[in-house]
């Protein structure tokens, strides 16, 4: 984050700089979609089975992908499933620069490869925390190879949008996935009131007891995750408010 404040130009820097104070309240990372027929269109009956929400953000995170400890991926969507108020509820959020920008053929393929993560995840559930890195990169590589077949789309396409993707990268804002997290469990506690038909009743004693034991441990490390972020907003805004003031 401090690197692409440092290496964006004034104009560019005060946008983002403007964006990571807006965003230091969790409630206001995540809003509903603004183009929701475009999405149901292109999504079908699947989507309506999901809350679904943009922010101007991209997510960063260590890669899964490399065994180098510096590395990070970066990813236009999320998909998350909580448990909160006794019920399960799916959440993807998508970004909005890349929703204004991506055709509809390669939304298609992203929501169908978001909706096969959450196939995949659903029935590894139980066994989700002690998955390996190994494993998870080998469900996100199957959901991807299941959603190009189900949508059909090019490697021309692909290859588009992982230009579109570094770009977006590169001049969006950018924030730690474990805030990512807390700001759409936010959002949901924040419109619960019109949220709560999205919610699932748990299939047994046994999935009720771990969903709460989930939302306890998420509860710990979120306050952490909230004021961390706010330090390096301060910090950001700081250091970038002084970085010229002796060469002026």
């Amino acid at each position: 984050m401090a690197g692409h404040l440092a290496e964006s130009g004034p104009r560019e820097r005060d946008r983002i700089l403007h964006a990571y104070r807006e965003m230091e309240d969790p409630k206001r990372v995540f809003r509903p979609l603004s183009d929701p027929d475009r999405i149901s269109k292109l999504g079908g009956e699947e989507a309506k089975g999901y809350i679904l929400v943009e922010t101007d953000a991209i997510t960063f995170f260590p890669s899964i992908d490399s065994s180098n400890p510096g590395a990070l991926d970066f990813a236009v969507a999320m998909n998350r499933r909580y448990y909160y108020q006794g019920r399960w509820f799916s959440i993807i959020s998508l970004n909005s620069e890349y929703l204004r920008r991506v055709s509809d053929r390669v939304l298609a393929y992203a929501l169908e490869h978001e909706f096969e993560m959450g196939r995949l995840y659903q029935q590894a559930f139980g066994e989700m925390r002690k998955l390996s890195p190994g494993e998870k990169l080998e469900i996100s590589r199957l959901a991807h190879q299941t959603s190009i077949k189900k949508a059909k789309i090019s490697l021309e396409d692909l290859i588009d949008e992982e230009r579109l993707m570094t770009s977006l990268s590169e001049s969006q804002p950018v924030i730690p996935k474990p805030y990512a997290e807390t700001a759409l469990l936010a959002h949901l506690e924040e419109n619960f009131s019109r949220l709560e038909k999205f919610g699932r009743e748990s299939e047994d004693d046994e999935e009720d007891a771990f969903g709460a034991e989930l939302y306890d441990e998420f509860e710990g490390w979120s306050k952490f995750s909230i004021q961390s972020f706010r330090l390096f907003v301060r910090e950001a805004t700081q250091g970038v408010s002084e970085a010229y003031r002796g060469y002026v």
